[in-house]
């Protein structure tokens, strides 16, 4: 995506997506964000991870919209996450290996990556979904060399 606002125009794959989102958010108006999580929420969003400047902001506008005003429940459990104190490769292993629907009876999940306006961003993100083996593999290994167990 070249800017924030274009990801109003994102098709979810199906109901119950988890959505990866990286993005610049510090210029990025509340009432954008706003928007692209009420039409997201509306396609049935379970859960979103947002890594990138601002990222917090991104998370707690998530689930401000899916709150609302307080006046009715939600109807689904909504999972949001931000990631703004790690690596973007470890914000994705969270996103594949970590989210998830946290309704019992959602039995299909889809899984959606999506970068704003970077395209190094962009190609860490396809590198990493193109092979998941070796994803998981490295990602595996790098934790285990962290933790001196290698």
């Amino acid at each position: 995506m070249t800017d924030f606002p274009a990801l109003a125009q994102v098709d979810l794959p199906s109901p119950h997506t988890i959505l990866f989102v990286a993005a610049d958010a510090r210029d990025i108006p509340a009432d954008t964000i706003a928007s692209v999580a009420e039409r997201f929420l509306a396609l049935g969003l379970t859960c979103v991870c947002v890594w990138g400047p601002d990222c917090e902001r991104v998370h707690d506008l998530f689930d401000e919209v899916h709150v609302g005003d307080g006046s009715t429940e939600p109807t689904f459990t909504f999972m949001s996450t931000w990631h703004s104190d790690e690596p973007m490769e470890e914000a994705l292993w969270y996103f594949l290996q970590c989210a998830f629907p946290l309704d019992s009876e959602i039995e299909t999940t889809s899984y959606l990556a999506i970068t704003v306006g970077r395209a190094d961003w962009a190609a860490t993100v396809e590198h990493a979904l193109s092979n998941l083996p070796a994803f998981k593999t490295r990602m595996l290994h790098d934790d285990l060399e962290l933790t001196g167990d290698a």
